[in-house]
């Protein structure tokens, strides 16, 4: 970056007429009022001076965040009001504040900048995007404009390229980065058709993903976890079917994300999970409910007051892979307070990529959980054996249950048994169902 980071790390946000300082994560409320009694962004009256305008800031990258945000708070035009590191919470800002800009990164989380911009027009439809990445492909840029932004600014533009880039883009022109504009000369000319397009597509999948919130159009189901040497329940995963068709689970939740109703979506069937699961709990004590959080869902405050609805020692978090973690730092530290209820912590798809072994170590869960990828040929593949016979002895070590996913055949249940893991799901062992009222 050439400009400096926060002080002390710290991120930070200058009020527009106190000059007080705010540190942590930037959700301000209302926005100050400025001279002369102005909303920032509204338009200065008679004498108030120039226009200030209210800026959202999204970048995975926190140095490039602190940076950003010390860097606007020196600049009297323009007044932070959000800054955030996904394009999840990038669309809830928006929705909050109502920002008359949107400096956002193309790659980040949550589906990344083109799908927040395509969100962000429909939930603050004034606000102005103005992408930033390091990406200067034609193909990125392209797609970027279509889908709404103002413009596109390189990471390591110059901080005063960055200000007056903000400031030309709230003030309706495009701001290109030198050199991008003759990659787009022979785009141009389609890109009204093609935004147009664009636009309504994401409108129409926006629409149609809103439906699965209304009542009866999502159902929760619950797998069983079986104790492998007894064959007694140890407890329940609960799963969503949705009124949609032949589209898989996977591939609903995928699109919501892109579409900026992920984390809602997961939060809502986290509720349907929670209160069909009520009634068990007299008619099996001791059995617990795991629930699925992506990480944004469990940077969610929300999410653990649902769950608190039942007896911490019955409920497990159960991390999953579906989304990138903004950083393992945040991630120790969400756990932490997801421990301090007294609730536990499940790590999925263990095995698989790079995060499962490293989140062993990061997270301590109580919970680890096989991935059906490593245990579907597990009675006849020796490497996968070595690799779960590792797992095991480190989970033997640190206090950790096994739940081996995806056991389908007998010969997978006889050789995880021989093999001392300690439960399993899968079809031989229990499908997903509906629990009774």
């Amino acid at each position: 970056m050439n400009f400096r980071g926060g002080r002390n790390g710290a991120i930070v946000a200058r009020t527009l007429t106190t000059g007080t300082v705010t540190t942590g994560p930037v959700t301000t409320g209302p926005v100050t009022t400025g001279p002369g009694g102005d909303r920032p962004g509204a338009g200065a009256g008679t004498g108030a001076g120039p226009r200030v305008y209210t800026v959202l800031i999204a970048d995975d990258a926190a140095a490039t965040r602190r940076a950003l945000v010390e860097l606007l708070g020196e600049t009297p035009r323009l007044v932070c009001v959000a800054a955030v590191g996904d394009a999840e919470a990038a669309v809830a800002e928006a929705r909050r504040c109502q920002p008359d800009l949107a400096l956002l990164d193309v790659l980040m989380p949550g589906g990344g900048g083109l799908a927040a911009a395509v969100s962000i027009r429909e939930v603050s439809p004034n606000t102005r995007v103005l992408a930033y990445s390091a990406a200067a492909d034609r193909s990125t840029v392209v797609r970027m404009l279509r889908s709404g932004a103002s413009g596109y600014l390189l990471k390591g533009t110059s901080a005063e390229d960055v200000i007056d880039g903000l400031v030309r883009c709230a003030e309706g022109a495009t701001t290109l980065s030198e050199g991008l504009s003759q990659h787009l000369v022979a785009e141009m000319g389609e890109l009204g058709r093609a935004e147009r397009a664009f636009g309504a597509a994401a409108k129409a999948r926006h629409e149609r993903l809103q439906k699965l919130f209304r009542p009866g159009a999502s159902t929760s189901v619950y797998q069983p976890v079986v104790y492998l040497q007894t064959g007694e329940m140890a407890g329940y995963e609960a799963l969503t079917d949705f009124d949609e068709g032949p589209v898989s689970t996977e591939d609903i939740f995928r699109e919501a994300h892109e579409v900026g109703l992920g984390v809602e979506l997961e939060l809502h069937t986290a509720r349907l999970a929670v209160t069909g699961f009520r009634a068990e709990l007299a008619r099996s004590p001791g059995q617990y409910l795991a629930v699925n959080a992506s990480p944004g869902l469990l940077y969610r405050p929300a999410l653990l007051e649902v769950l608190s609805e039942l007896p911490a020692e019955r409920v497990v978090v159960e991390i999953t892979e579906q989304r990138q973690f903004d950083s393992y730092d945040q991630l120790r530290d969400t756990v932490c307070l997801v421990h301090e209820r007294g609730m536990r912590v499940a790590v999925d798809d263990t095995g698989s990529g790079f995060a499962g072994l490293q989140r062993l170590v990061d997270v301590r869960p109580e919970i680890v959980k096989l991935d059906k990828a490593i245990t579907s040929e597990i009675d006849t593949d020796a490497p996968r054996q070595a690799l779960v016979g590792a797992i095991r002895h480190f989970a033997d070590d640190m206090g950790i249950t096994i739940v081996a996913e995806g056991i389908e055949r007998r010969e997978q249940l006889r050789v995880l048994r021989e093999m001392g893991i300690d439960c399993g799901q899968g079809y031989l062992l229990g499908r997903p169902r509906r629990l009774r009222p």
